[in-house]
């Protein structure tokens, strides 16, 4: 079995003096909740570990673990290939995996952040109470602040974490990248 060792950069993923400037604003002076998170990203900086994998081979315990999703992990392997060729991040267009209770979706994409190396994000779309949750409250509201993903990205150490939005159906959405999920049979 081949080595499998990720290589992680440092990346900006947003600019202190931006962060310093946008504190400086009228609204982030009237607004603790959002004064407190720019304190935070100054804390914090601005840069996070960015994940580059070094073979295709660190999805292929994945097949075996899961699967149910082989066909999911052979689409991952062209990104990974193309990842490791241009050593680039690892990114992949946002997936949505249909299938029964059970099938191991959320436990298969907890194994690929751990194959990757990178960080892992669970959003229960379910128990959102508001769309602003997800994406963020704009800073004219007095309860502004950023929304999950953004608080991932701000608050972890990985740039390009998986993130998984569990029951999506919930809350409406597009099925253009829907892998439909069977039990796996044997050949």
């Amino acid at each position: 079995m081949e080595t499998v060792i990720p290589i992680a950069d440092l990346q900006s993923i947003y600019s202190v003096a931006e962060v310093d400037r946008a504190l400086g604003d009228g609204v982030a002076q009237r607004n603790e909740g959002l004064k407190s998170w720019y304190a935070r990203m100054r804390e914090l900086g601005g840069s996070r570990y960015i994940i580059k994998p070094s073979t295709t081979a660190a999805v292929d315990d994945l097949c075996e673990r899961s699967p149910n999703f082989v066909k999911v992990i052979d689409d991952l392997r062209k990104y990974l290939a193309l990842a490791v060729a241009g050593n680039e991040a690892v990114q992949f267009t946002p997936m949505l995996l249909l299938g029964e209770p059970g099938l191991g979706k959320t436990y298969f994409a907890k194994r690929l952040a751990q194959a990757l190396g990178t960080g892992f994000e669970f959003v229960s779309m379910s128990s959102l109470t508001a769309g602003w949750v997800l994406t963020g409250a704009s800073a004219q509201w007095h309860n502004a602040r950023p929304g999950k993903v953004a608080q991932t990205l701000i608050e972890r150490e990985y740039a390009n974490p998986v993130v998984v939005l569990d029951e999506v159906d919930k809350a409406g959405g597009d099925a253009r990248f829907a892998y439909s999920l069977g039990r796996h049979r044997e050949r």
